[in-house]
């Protein structure tokens, strides 16, 4: 076998060196890079491969036949080594796991020798040339077939074909052996923000095309008119013939049904290149997000009347150029809503089923988002093929990172020329794969590679191989080598002077590559990047980083069978970087975490104001109307602890007049819009949604893509005033003891700790309502998020807010005749250890004869060198452990918090208490609500606690200002449901502006969560914990990015509150 390196011959070992310490070798006897596809003629080498292990290279190998197999394991392919029980899986975001000194790797080099036998199929034709097919290897390779060496090739994430006609047995078993280094030269710019893995982790297959004559590639592009109708395909052949054979070419429609007529082209031995044109096709349904419009063609190959090869390509027509500073589709501007994805799964790491994908993408769809970047490398080829499908613009990203190179400019493989064919050699292999694909909307050059010669000529070979297509790079800050000017974790300031610091007058447009950090708990104020995008026309979207947690599943070590999904360091990878891989929208599982559902709802395509008594719907989409679209209406009036519901209308839009971009008024029918109902009492609210009138690849009938909410009633009702004596009621009793204050009526009892100045136990009727020595005590200490973490966290723990302490200066107490109410008044000082600050608090027990426990507290910060932020104040306490059901009037039924609430609707939900916590892969905080009236929690009888908070002194204002109480009597109806709004949007944050409070209920203590890593290492509380805040810190996503914005900061104050509890259910 004639041996090349590079597609050039040569000698191995330039330099004396190993081809995998080599940056100029790259691949020896490897095929050119070519569109994927597999010939009819094709067999799976996946399954079971005897395997061995050795901590080098240099080690001896086993005989290439092995007699007892001994020295043998199995193993599975495609599948990492490293889950498979051999080594570990090392995580690093930035920093290589060995000494920075490219080219060359550590001695101790992990290697994999692989080996199955096969032979080939007997159906198969025999005057055909034999090839192998590796979809991923990581990280290089050499193979020998039957003991002859074939070749090497490196580039982990992308495919390598060799041609062992010349080896292999055709009438007998073949042998196959791959040898799989751990580290080469390549991993030098693989250094992507993931694990470590290694091994033939994506399909091997084995094909054969026939040596009369073959398609070794071919490139489809289609081209529009300058009015974006009509169209001409154009098919651009690699053919290697022996005789002379004819091409024909089919397009059909999804139906089947023939799109133009078919064309016949010529072919002689000589011609190695073809370009057909097929005859103009009048207006073919274009190909977009929106609407992903596929053709099929059926290219086949023929010779002296024999048919030598058939491929079925699907097509999309569309264009993608950029015009007027915008990336545009089809002639028209688009706006991305997209997402980073990685390879990811929790068990087989990179060696993702397809099934899974697919999944990925279906979800993607579900949640409003329309774009995937495939970060940083090429994904499995599934991908952009069902993207293709589904309808998702993807960034295709080359498999190019050299991120850990920061500590060493001065060798930088971006900038050197002993480097360039590597770099060109990856992009090559990104575009030649995927150039067939319609979704395909623009090429990277990878990710985090600084910037350098390098990437110059990779654009240049793009560009000029492919001017379809545009090219991104983020780290070209000059834009030389970008077609975009791309940026990441902006602060919505900075990406509004970016946005504005040209004027109109720009050629390129702006894209954030990775934003809104859903690292853990958050991204916050993902609403006001969606706002901003919209609001400047350069800005064009961005993509969240990221899809998915990278979690991997371990077993515990207790022998329980029970597992985990862990983390840097969690298999003693050292250096790690923790858990920084544990950052998506989803779980590692792929399941929606809160992230996503907020995500859905800030990207979604339709979108409401109002206008004066209008509703006006704006339609985002960037192609289709609205015309396949419902919409429902349903206004809900909550009185007291009920909902009424009355469903206004259901209907489908107009087409003419919701074309994409377009805002109109939905017409309602009856008078003024709406059916009467009755706004005098509490809260009535109209909430419109969104749902698809037919079933699509991704959805079925019905299913929400929007929705938005809107307050009818004129505002909220009067503060409750403190509850009178009842007539019929015992005025309450007390019994003194010298550190013991036992307060009695004839439905409850209550004990008050004077020393500790807290209620130690409240009964009522025989029932205990609070766990005995856990009553509600004022706090202020949440179990910081992975977004608080580099910035918040650190000043909350520098100025003691986890280790508050309380120092009792009085506790006072008298009987109020009027009302027959006992109060209790403890003035504290609340202040962490050594520190020369802290709360001066006066904290007001009132217990009416009804038996409620109702606590005002007024806490002014003293002292010097005071905390700027708080993460929460509130009071907290623990309840008997069968308390396991929440009831609420608020925001639900998921988690919500300042800056991350635009999924939460209005409503009376109920949720048992393993559905009111989000378990993060790390423990943090979690599991809040906002914007909560009132919160029931209670066991599965109904007996419990409710509580509710007003804000302001006592006997003041409380939280629903001068508005009445929810269940004071009739007021004045306005003359229609629609004259007298409240609120369109969430209100503006601010204490004296804030709707309703914040609670959580948990099975965890902060604390608990705050020291445990993972969610098995939790211990648990005795009890219900339940938090009742009067206010709480945002979460915004400073993890990677921007702290919490400052309108959603909990700021250092005075903080004046009521929180009223009172037994329910009994």
């Amino acid at each position: 076998m004639v041996e090349s390196i590079n597609g050039e011959p040569g000698i191995r070992g330039i330099e004396n060196r190993p081809d995998y310490m080599n940056e100029r070798v790259f691949q020896r006897n490897r095929l050119p890079p070519r569109a994927y596809f597999l010939p009819a003629e094709h067999l799976s080498l996946s399954g079971k491969w005897r395997f061995r292990y050795a901590s080098s290279p240099l080690e001896p190998d086993p005989e290439p036949e092995p007699v007892d197999g001994g020295a043998w394991n199995l193993i599975d392919v495609p599948g990492h080594w490293q889950l498979q029980g051999y080594g570990h899986p090392h995580y690093t975001n930035i920093s290589y796991p060995f000494p920075a000194n490219p080219p060359f790797v550590p001695s101790e080099n992990p290697t994999g020798l692989y080996e199955i036998d096969f032979s080939i199929p007997n159906h198969w034709h025999n005057d055909v040339f034999y090839r192998l097919r590796f979809e991923g290897v990581d990280s290089a390779y050499h193979l020998w077939l039957n003991g002859k060496e074939i070749g090497y090739s490196q580039g982990s994430r992308n495919a390598a074909e060799f041609d062992i006609s010349d080896v292999i047995r055709k009438d007998d078993m073949n042998t196959l052996r791959v040898k799989v280094y751990q580290w080469s030269d390549g991993s030098y710019i693989e250094d992507q923000d993931m694990w470590w893995l290694s091994g033939i982790f994506r399909e091997v297959t084995l094909f054969a095309i026939p040596v009369e004559g073959h398609i070794e590639d071919f490139f489809i592009q289609t081209e529009l008119d300058k009015q974006y109708q009509d169209a001409v395909l154009q098919v651009k052949l690699h053919i290697r013939l022996t005789s002379t054979a004819k091409i024909l070419l089919e397009l059909t429609d999804a139906n089947g049904q023939r799109a133009c007529k078919p064309k016949t082209y010529g072919l002689v031995p000589e011609e190695t290149e073809s370009i057909c044109r097929m005859v103009k096709i009048s207006n073919p349904l274009k190909w977009t997000a929106e609407h992903p419009n596929l053709y099929y063609l059926r290219i086949t190959l023929t010779a002296k009347g024999k048919k030598l090869q058939v491929i079925n390509q699907p097509v999309g027509f569309r264009t993608v150029e950029l015009k007027d500073g915008l990336i545009q589709v089809n002639g028209r501007a688009i706006h991305l809503r997209g997402v980073n994805r990685h390879d990811h799964h929790p068990r087989y790491g990179r060696a993702v089923p397809i099934d899974f994908i697919k999944q990925d993408l279906v979800l993607m769809k579900q949640h409003n988002i329309n774009a995937v970047r495939c970060s940083h490398y090429p994904n499995h080829p599934a991908l952009v093929s069902f993207a293709n499908e589904i309808g998702l613009y993807v960034m295709d990203e080359a498999d190019l990172e050299c991120h850990g190179m920061g500590v060493d400019f001065e060798h930088l493989p971006s900038d050197d020329p002993a480097w360039k064919a590597a770099y060109v050699d990856r992009m090559q292999q990104l575009v030649h794969r995927d150039k067939n694909n319609a979704s395909v909307i623009m090429w990277s050059l990878g990710n985090e590679s600084f910037f350098g010669q390098n990437h110059v000529a990779m654009y240049k070979w793009a560009k000029q191989y492919d001017p379809t297509r545009l090219v991104h790079y983020e780290g070209d800050h000059e834009y030389r080598a970008s077609d975009v000017c791309s940026s990441m974790y902006n602060s919505v300031s900075d990406l509004v002077n970016l946005a504005t610091r040209d004027g109109d007058k720009y050629d390129k447009p702006i894209l954030l590559q990775e934003y809104g950090h859903a690292m853990g708990n958050g991204p916050g104020a993902l609403k006001e990047y969606q706002e901003t995008f919209y609001k400047y026309r350069r800005l064009q979207g961005g993509f969240i980083w990221e899809w998915a947690n990278h979690g991997l599943s371990k077993q515990l070590p207790d022998g329980s069978g029970r597992s985990f999904y862990a983390y840097g360091g969690d298999f003693g990878d050292e250096p790690n970087d923790g858990n920084f891989v544990m950052d998506g929208l989803c779980t590692s599982e792929h399941m929606p975490g809160p992230g996503l559902v907020e995500l859905k709802k800030v990207y979604q395509p339709v979108t409401f104001h109002r206008e004066g008594n209008k509703v006006l719907v704006k339609n985002q989409h960037d192609f289709v109307s609205l015309e396949n679209l419902l919409y429902a209406c349903e206004i809900t009036r909550f009185s007291g602890e009920d909902a009424h519901n009355h469903t206004s209308s259901v209907g489908h839009f107009p087409g003419d007049r919701t074309g994409p971009g377009s805002t109109f008024q939905i017409e309602f029918d009856g008078q003024g819009g709406f059916p009467q109902c009755d706004t005098s009492q509490a809260e009535t609210w109209l909430e419109i949604k969104i749902l698809t009138r037919q079933k699509l690849p991704w959805a079925g009938i019905n299913q929400e893509i929007a929705w938005a909410e809107f307050r009818l009633d004129g505002g909220e009702g009067e503060k409750s005033s403190p509850p009178a004596l009842a007539s019929n009621l015992q005025p309450a009793k007390l019994q003194q003891s010298r550190n013991l204050l036992q307060i009695y009526g004839p439905r409850y009892a209550i004990e008050f700790d004077t020393i500790l100045a807290k209620v130690t136990r409240w009964s009522c009727r025989g029932a205990d309502l609070i766990l005995q020595e856990a009553g509600p005590q004022l706090t202020f200490w949440r179990a910081p998020t992975d977004n608080d973490k580099p910035f918040a966290a650190n000043i909350w723990r520098d100025h003691g807010l986890h280790m508050m302490t309380q120092q009792v200066r009085s506790v006072k107490h008298r009987h109020c005749e009027d009302t027959g109410s006992f109060e209790i008044i403890v003035e504290s000082w609340i202040a962490p250890p050594v520190l020369a600050w802290g709360f001066k608090t006066t904290t007001t027990y009132t217990i009416p004869s009804e038996g409620q426990l109702v606590i005002h507290v007024h806490a002014a910060p003293k002292g010097i060198n005071q905390p700027s932020i708080l993460p929460r104040v509130g009071i907290e306490m623990t309840l008997p452990k069968e308390r396991k059901v929440a009831q609420w009037f608020g925001l639900g039924p998921g988690q919500s918090y300042k800056d991350m609430k635009e999924a939460g609707k209005i409503g009376i939900w109920k949720r048992d208490l393993d559905d009111m916590i989000f378990n993060y892969e790390m423990p943090q905080e979690n599991g809040n609500r906002t914007e909560t009236r009132w919160v029931k929690v209670t066991d599965e009888n109904g007996v419990g606690i409710k509580a509710t908070l007003q804000r302001g002194p006592a006997g003041g204002n409380g939280i629903f200002g001068k508005a009445k109480h929810l269940d004071n009597g009739p007021a004045e109806q306005p003359s229609s449901p629609l004259d007298d709004w409240e609120v369109v949007q969430r209100p503006q944050e601010g204490s004296e502006k804030r709707t309703g409070f914040d609670f959580a209920v948990s099975k965890y203590t902060a604390v608990d969560l705050d020291q445990a890593q993972h969610p098995h290492e939790l211990k648990g509380s005795p009890g219900v914990v339940l938090r009742i805040d009067n206010d709480h810190q945002g979460l915004g996503s400073a993890s990677c990015g921007p702290d919490t914005l400052e309108k959603y900061q909990l700021k250092m104050s005075t903080f004046d509150f009521t929180i009223t509890l009172e037994a329910t259910g009994i």
